[in-house]
């Protein structure tokens, strides 16, 4: 499913999605790696262009782009050609914007595109993504394998920082205001879990209501931090978490259904995993989780699908 269209296709049909994100990894690897520019943006655009002859031949699935933010202006040149391509989402880097926040209003030109289109951005685990700083690898223990026994370097120490980056992305976004400037931006926080963020939403209020009263920025906002987030951004938890504790704290407008396939951790039943957990939720939230949240983050993208 991760090389073979067909493969995919029939795995929709087995579970029965209307529609699915597809992201790369391996083919967006080396352009992420190479030290020039100009090398990196022409590698991202030939895995862009893949991406969308992937997904092609069927409605159901939506190839995710990805754009480097570091030029803006050739970030902006990515967001347009992959668009052009057929891709229905655009991936950025949880971390830095190059030497820039995401929040720089040199990069306004691409959020007001993705804005203008309907197109939602993404994070997704890979680029910006913190991982167990290398001193603390130095524990004098032999190193254990990862979670597929190699390729992904994915370990327990850096699962536990998947939503650290996010964190502080959204922050960024929030603060420098992006989405006040840019209302109708929607997004996905993907495969960093989701558990964390109805407290990373009280800690943004927290942080406003302390620090509002001096800071002329946070002063200007028409809408507390975690309003902001709410509108704009949705988040995919693993089939491993208690998505209806996370519900029910959260609100069932935050959260999403997420099959992972064709990654392991996704587990063969994804949906019976979330459904153990969700005894005490009507079906309206329900709904939102597997159903609406997705199609009020992809609009018309999703809808087309159907």
């Amino acid at each position: 499913g991760a090389f073979d269209t067909e493969e995919r296709k029939r795995v929709l049909d087995l579970f029965g999605f209307s529609s699915q994100l597809v992201f790369g990894t391996s083919s967006l690897a080396p352009a992420l790696a190479a030290k020039d520019e100009g090398v990196m943006y022409a590698g991202v655009r030939a895995h862009n262009e893949a991406m969308a002859a992937f997904c092609r031949t069927d409605r159901r699935l939506l190839g995710v782009a990805y754009a480097p933010l570091d030029n803006p202006t050739r970030a902006l040149a990515e967001v347009d050609a992959a668009l052009k391509a057929g891709n229905k989402a655009i991936m950025v880097s949880a971390g830095a914007a190059g030497e820039r926040s995401p929040g720089h209003p040199d990069l306004d030109p691409v959020w007001a595109r993705l804005e203008e289109t309907g197109t939602p951005f993404m994070l997704h685990i890979g680029p910006g993504t913190k991982t167990q700083p290398m001193a603390f690898r130095n524990n004098g223990r032999e190193r254990a394998p990862d979670l597929h026994g190699g390729g992904e370097n994915l370990r327990f120490a850096d699962y536990i920082m998947l939503s650290f980056a996010p964190q502080v992305w959204l922050t960024a976004m929030v603060y420098d205001g992006v989405f006040e400037r840019f209302p109708a931006l929607r997004g996905g926080i993907i495969e960093a879990g989701a558990g964390w963020a109805p407290e990373f939403l009280r800690e943004l209020d927290l942080g406003f209501k302390s620090f509002g009263r001096t800071d002329p920025y946070l002063k200007a906002m028409a809408m507390k931090p975690s309003e902001y987030i709410r509108r704009a951004v949705k988040f995919t938890p693993f089939a491993g978490e208690d998505a209806g504790r996370m519900i029910e704290d959260g609100g069932a407008d935050l959260f999403m259904f997420s099959s992972d396939y064709p990654h392991p951790e996704g587990t063969n039943d994804p949906k019976g995993r979330f459904e153990r957990t969700m005894g005490n939720l009507d079906e309206d939230a329900r709904d939102r989780f597997y159903r609406r949240n997705f199609e009020e983050m992809m609009g018309e993208r999703a809808l087309a699908a159907v």
